[in-house]
């Protein structure tokens, strides 16, 4: 468990908070690692419809498969089948947490938690070891989820749903919010189609959030993505999928690291990749 400190992209974000941000602690990777890359909040109601089900998992792993990284809050119900989705997808998932870093909450969802640590995603809070959330820590917790993000998508709301409360937010801080439409007699979406017609994005394919966020997706599908060796193809996939940063890159690619290195500095020779950054890296079209 370390304290996060707040590199340039990420006190921007949290800046907007209106209500500061207390010290923020984190298990796993640094959020810094990733804050260069889009991300995106998917939360909703704690008890999802079979459609909410089916279309959080579609939006969390195009998502994932995107680059995008997947921020959300450990709930039951839709929060925890986004997280799960962007995992299977080889995502990246940071998970606010309304509790201590050791109180995982709720505790049934503690093996998600350590997945999204293992896959070098973050769990992050405000709170201290020990803490055990109330009711006005949740509030609390949602408007760090909406300040982490460049788009909130909620599946499927209820009227009274919490992560109403996370749009809400995400409004103050002029922060775009989409949803798919809901079926018009089913309750649980009565919250996100009022969402619609207050003017948030409606979606219908996950493609629509890559034109929500600017992103131009359609070029790497003609790419060729063979490289020399199998380490350099593996990384050029990797690549693809919209891993940019070298410490993820390693990771995911699972090499050792003078064969990383090796594949990446013949990769840069070749012309095949370019340094985008400090630390990161693009395909060259």
């Amino acid at each position: 468990m370390k304290k996060l400190t707040l590199g340039p992209i990420l006190e921007k974000k949290l800046s907007r908070l209106q209500n500061k941000a207390r010290e923020i602690s984190y298990l796993g990777a640094d959020l810094n690692d990733a804050a260069h890359r889009p991300t995106v909040a998917i939360v909703g109601t704690r008890k999802p419809t079979p459609y909410g089900k089916a279309i959080t998992q579609r939006i969390a792993q195009e998502a994932a498969r995107a680059g995008i990284v997947v921020v959300s809050g450990n709930a039951l119900g839709v929060d925890v089948i986004a997280q799960k989705a962007a995992l299977e997808a080889g995502g990246t998932v940071t998970s606010v947490l309304p509790s201590g870093l050791d109180k995982i909450y709720p505790a049934s969802n503690r093996p998600v938690a350590e997945a999204i640590v293992a896959s070098g995603g973050s769990l992050i809070s405000e709170y201290e070891p020990g803490h055990i959330p109330t009711r006005y820590d949740f509030l609390e917790r949602n408007r760090l989820i909406a300040a982490l993000s460049d788009l909130v998508i909620i599946p499927e709301a209820a009227k009274g749903s919490g992560s109403l409360n996370t749009a809400k937010h995400a409004t103050s801080m002029q922060i775009p919010i989409a949803c798919p439409p809901g079926h018009i007699t089913s309750p649980m979406s009565e919250g996100t189609n009022q969402l619609l017609k207050d003017g948030a994005h409606l979606i219908t394919d996950p493609a629509d959030i890559l034109h929500i966020l600017g992103i131009d997706n359609t070029t790497q599908t003609s790419l060729d993505l063979t490289g020399d060796d199998e380490a350099q193809s593996t990384l050029l996939q990797l690549l693809a999928d919209g891993v940019s940063d070298t410490i993820e890159l390693q990771a995911k690619s699972g090499l050792a690291s003078s064969e990383f290195q090796m594949a990446l500095s013949m990769l840069e020779v070749d012309g095949r990749i370019s340094q985008q950054a400090a630390h990161t890296w693009q395909l060259v079209k």
